[in-house]
């Protein structure tokens, strides 16, 4: 029988709550009369309002979606539904052939794929004069932008950052809009992460010098880009913004190894939407940081499901240090289980963020494994503790809190954070084995 998602994973899949809610409302089996299921695919027909059923099927080699209903979410309240039946009553699912509609959906989806995972090899001739006008033209719009970067800075500094809470968007979106026009995103994106901080929270001084200081480090070796060794030309050039090509990255050396999704991340700003996924190599040992941007209307061009396991290959982007962005080759979806390496404690976790740290002074959201750690505190405030009462400050949801402690009952518990300097943010945990992930959506 196919590969069976967990009613959490499942809920990772959804739009928002609404659907979830909805699709366990379909989860019945007298709302399908067809449940069927081949080797890479389940389907089923879902008596709606209208005089035909809907034809819903889910891909489950490499997860997605089709419905013949008129939802503009996706995946909509059948695909779910239809997931959270086979969850709960795989046994009421008939083994059949394929269906013509089922059948024509996945081998397009196949094709589509083979195709994605091939570098052009039929591209047109590269105008290399051309191309070379065009980038010392952006070299040139990026300094300009960065010479009026760091004059707003300096001023920002000299006027003190007492008042910038309560003006945080619109001290920081002019100069990032300003950025855009430069040509250089990166610096935009840097910029806007700093309105977004907790200015509520007693740590956003620390926060935002921190993000001030990387800033001007940023701006400092871009000017003497030349100088550096190779991967930090790649890093510096990718942290201001310019992008490299899929087909450059597809064609490096890639790392084979079964990945664990650790978790996801989705945020949104100025009608784009960055999905973040944060892969660990069962072998290697190493972790990779897929992204993938959307549009509203648009689909996202990935379902990696936190807490499954894919067998494949990573390519990594060039650039400095080993946890580093990475494009997925060829992974596919199996039944299987890994158990990542964990920091024994949190002096060992912080050992491993400050390795990091420094193999990459810029880098941030840096993921640690750490095992047998409790939360405590009081009030706003959390903590992530070990057994030899070692502490760090945690970005946790109350909605999070409380199911860690009913999940584990207060006892110790496995971690997976994305760490900053001074304040590590939670993503998902393991109790007795067992995955467990929230929702993080950031708007």
């Amino acid at each position: 029988m196919p590969l069976k998602l967990t009613k959490e994973q499942i809920v990772q899949l959804a739009p928002d709550e609404a659907s979830v809610k909805a699709a366990k409302g379909l989860a019945t089996t007298s709302k399908w009369s067809v449940r069927q299921f081949s080797d890479r695919c389940i389907w089923g027909h879902c008596q709606g309002s209208g005089k035909n059923p809907y034809q819903t099927a889910v891909d489950i080699t490499d997860i997605a979606f089709k419905c013949s209903c008129p939802s503009r979410k996706f995946p909509c309240k059948h695909a779910l539904g239809l997931l959270f039946l086979y969850e709960s009553h795989a046994d009421g699912f008939e083994q059949a052939d394929e269906p013509d509609w089922v059948k024509s959906w996945l081998d397009k989806r196949a094709v589509r794929a083979e195709k994605k995972e091939k570098p052009g090899t039929e591209a047109a001739p590269v105008d290399e004069e051309a191309k070379a006008k065009r980038l010392a033209k952006r070299h040139q719009n990026v300094m300009e932008g960065m010479a009026d970067l760091e004059v707003w800075m300096k001023d920002l500094l000299r006027n003190g950052l007492a008042n910038v809470p309560e003006r945080a968007y619109s001290v920081f979106e002019a100069m990032a809009k300003r950025m855009v026009d430069a040509q250089a995103p990166g610096l935009a994106a840097r910029l806007r992460a700093m309105a977004d901080i907790d200015y509520g929270a007693e740590s956003w001084k620390h926060e935002l010098t921190d993000k001030l200081s990387k800033l001007f480090m940023v701006i400092s070796a871009y000017r003497n880009v030349d100088r550096l060794p190779a991967d930090w030309q790649d890093e510096i050039r990718t942290q201001v913004g310019f992008s490299q090509s899929r087909d450059m990255v597809l064609g490096g050396e890639p790392l084979v190894d079964r990945w664990l999704v650790l978790g996801k991340r989705s945020q949104t700003a100025n009608g784009l939407t960055t999905d973040s996924y944060w892969f660990y190599g069962e072998h290697s040992g190493r972790c990779a940081l897929y992204l993938s941007f959307s549009v509203p209307g648009s689909i996202a061009d990935a379902g990696w499901v936190p807490g499954c396991v894919y067998d494949g290959s990573m390519c990594y982007y060039p650039g400095a240090g080993t946890n580093r962005r990475a494009l997925p080759k060829e992974l596919i979806l199996v039944d299987g289980r890994v158990v990542p390496a964990f920091c024994a404690d949190l002096s060992q976790a912080a050992l491993r963020y400050r390795q990091h740290a420094t193999e990459n002074p810029l880098a941030e959201d840096i993921p640690l494994l750490v095992s047998d750690v409790l939360l405590a505190g009081s009030g706003g405030a959390c903590c992530l503790v070990d057994m030899a009462g070692n502490a760090v400050p945690l970005v946790v949801s109350d909605e999070m809190r409380i199911d860690v402690l009913a999940i584990s009952g207060g006892k110790p518990f496995c971690a997976f954070v994305l760490a900053n300097d001074g304040r590590w943010r939670l993503v998902a945990m393991w109790y007795n084995n067992e995955y467990h992930t929230w929702r993080d959506e950031h708007n």
